[in-house]
């Protein structure tokens, strides 16, 4: 059940810059349309919009956490392109300040879920909805649709300073997994990689994190998770319900009972520097409702 990606229509989320933005680059290489969904474009996105290429790569302002919004981008994406034959499911954050489990700031819900769950959930559903009508009448092993979340190799780790982005990404991968029967019955492949440690605002941005990084640990690069993510899409060796992790050197299917990820790129080499961050946190946390 191969799936090329040439003529097909696109939409890729949080795809201003990062991983995103290098697979919404390779998409329309390989002759796709892109409708890139972000809350902002980026300098880098906007350089890449001008470049002469062959097919069309848009932009739609979207809040994933936000149906509403993912309501819009799906009209847009299909009065602009048609059909929309490939959803990557990329907009995510890495457990924020203004979103984190520890520092515990919110009043209504946690917006790391809302953005890395709850807007990958419903937009695979909205994808499916569209997708499912090109099923009847389908060939044998036919794959009319496919929709690409990321996860991470927190689904496998228990991030202890990062607990909202290790469930989260938990969930993404047995998400995944759950929606794996949808390629044989109706030929809508679920897939998702699991990228280790790739060098992206998602690190850069954040300072407290880059901190637990010496010049010993292995990144990929967003161009090398870029072309494990087309093939991920592609490939008939991969099926719907794949969970696919890719470090700098390696790449494997992880199962349910697989074991954690290892290698250059599967860990920062100076974690004990924000496990410690989190600890003083919470003394801090005990000593002041000690003292009240």
């Amino acid at each position: 059940m191969s799936f090329s990606v040439r003529g097909k229509n696109a939409i890729v989320t949080g795809a201003s810059s990062g991983i995103n933005l290098a697979f919404a680059k390779f998409l329309a290489s390989k002759g796709a349309h892109v409708v890139v969904a972000d809350v902002q474009e980026t300098p880098a996105f906007k350089d890449f919009q001008q470049e002469a290429k062959s097919t069309k790569v848009l932009f739609h302002k979207t809040d994933v956490s936000n149906w509403k919004d993912l309501e819009k981008l799906f009209l847009f994406a299909k009065s602009e392109l048609g059909p929309i034959d490939l959803l990557c499911n990329g907009a995510g954050v890495f457990e924020p300040d203004w979103s984190s489990f520890w520092k515990d700031t919110e009043t209504e819900s946690y917006k790391s879920f809302d953005i890395n769950v709850q807007g990958l959930v419903k937009g695979t559903r909205m994808a499916i909805r569209d997708q499912i009508t090109r099923s009847k009448g389908r060939k044998c092993n036919e794959t009319v649709g496919v929709i690409l979340n990321i996860s991470s190799l927190a689904a496998q780790y228990a991030l202890f300073n990062q607990p909202l982005y290790a469930t989260s990404k938990a969930a993404v991968s047995a998400f995944t997994r759950s929606l794996a029967p949808l390629h044989q019955e109706f030929g809508i492949k679920v897939v998702a990689v699991a990228p280790g440690m790739v060098l992206t605002p998602l690190w850069s941005n954040n300072p407290d994190k880059m901190k637990a990084i010496s010049d010993a640990d292995v990144f990929a690069t967003p161009e090398e998770l870029a072309e494990t993510m087309l093939m991920l899409v592609e490939s008939a060796e991969y099926e719907g319900g794949t969970v696919l992790e890719k470090l700098k050197h390696t790449t494997r299917r992880v199962l349910v009972d697989s074991p954690l990820p290892s290698g250059p790129g599967s860990t920062m080499s100076k974690m004990d520097l924000i496990y410690e961050d989190t600890i003083a946190l919470l003394e801090a946390e005990r000593k002041g409702n000690a003292a009240k």
